[in-house]
């Protein structure tokens, strides 16, 4: 297997740049090794968006270097695909319990009675939100974790949820005024 390998130096002020390329390097799915270098599976739109990475610290006024890895030992391997799977099972966990947050929502607003289209948006965004974290979650899912599944009948329900709350707002709000 191929791996992607990142290190780059920029000047300890403005930190806003640092924090930045931390960002974006997170956003990829980056691995923080031991140090000051980062990991990835190479795949060419990783590739692409590494070269994208290392061209911003530059014009920042950093050092970049960008190297391919052809050669990792089974453990160094085995490790870094672990902790890539941990990572996101982690992340997994956190959207999961955004899921459970939105479906005790739900039912507060059951038990309140609270059946108007404010709430109907309210959970509408949440659901938005939930859904675009896990689709960028998957993006950096390079080894399909067990959990993802999981998660995505959960979103399915939550989805299922905010569908039956909002036919019962329609029913409670536009029904009794026919």
């Amino acid at each position: 297997m191929e791996w992607l390998l990142f290190t780059y130096w920029l000047p300890p002020e403005p930190s806003r740049k640092r924090v930045f390329i931390w960002r974006q390097l997170k956003k990829i799915g980056a691995l923080s090794t031991e140090g000051a270098s980062w990991l990835l599976p190479k795949t060419e739109s990783l590739l692409a968006a590494m070269s994208e990475t290392k061209h911003i610290v530059e014009e920042m006024g950093g050092i970049a270097n960008l190297y391919i890895a052809s050669h990792l030992d089974e453990a160094q391997e085995q490790r870094a695909i672990a902790r890539f799977r941990q990572e996101r099972d982690n992340e997994y966990n956190q959207i999961k319990t955004e899921c459970y947050k939105a479906l005790k929502h739900i039912e507060r607003e059951y038990q309140a009675k609270e059946f108007n289209f404010e709430e109907i948006e309210e959970l509408e965004g949440d659901l938005e939100k939930i859904k675009r974290w896990f689709a960028e979650a998957k993006k950096r899912d390079f080894w399909e974790v067990h959990s993802r599944n999981d998660l995505e009948k959960l979103i399915g329900e939550v989805e299922a949820r905010i569908a039956a709350f909002t036919q019962k707002t329609y029913d409670e709000i536009v029904k009794p005024a026919e």
